[in-house]
């Protein structure tokens, strides 16, 4: 049997839980923890039972409505790709601008060049 020490809202909870299961339930501990921290930035510190009892509340309600929960996260997934393909757009148009820069610099280089050797007779 294994144990794990759990930190919820600055206090310490021993648990046992079985061996091999300790990973989980330490990452379930943390899960449970920035929860009731969201709920205390929300409504303060009002005790650690009822801010435990509105964590739980909230993440059960998720869990029975699990389609608006996929359909915040998408939504937030949307939102972090548009902002990506909007920085990706204007990092493709800046570098074809410089691209076309560069080939006008180069082609008033070459015009320069072939009057030169206009002039000479070449």
């Amino acid at each position: 049997m294994g144990k794990v020490s759990l930190n919820i809202n600055g206090r310490a909870y021993g648990l046992g839980c079985e061996a091999g299961e300790e990973e989980r339930l330490t990452r379930l501990g943390q899960r449970l923890d920035a929860r009731v921290a969201q709920m205390a930035d929300q409504f303060g510190q009002i005790g650690d039972l009822r801010l435990l009892v509105m964590a739980g509340i909230t993440l059960i309600d998720e869990i029975e409505d699990p389609e608006s929960t996929v359909e915040l996260q998408i939504e937030e997934r949307l939102g972090d790709m548009t902002k990506k393909l909007d920085a990706a757009t204007k990092a493709r148009e800046s570098t074809e601008v410089e691209a076309v820069e560069g080939l006008m610099t180069a082609a008033r280089r070459i015009e320069r060049l072939a009057e030169r050797l206009a002039e000479t007779g070449h």
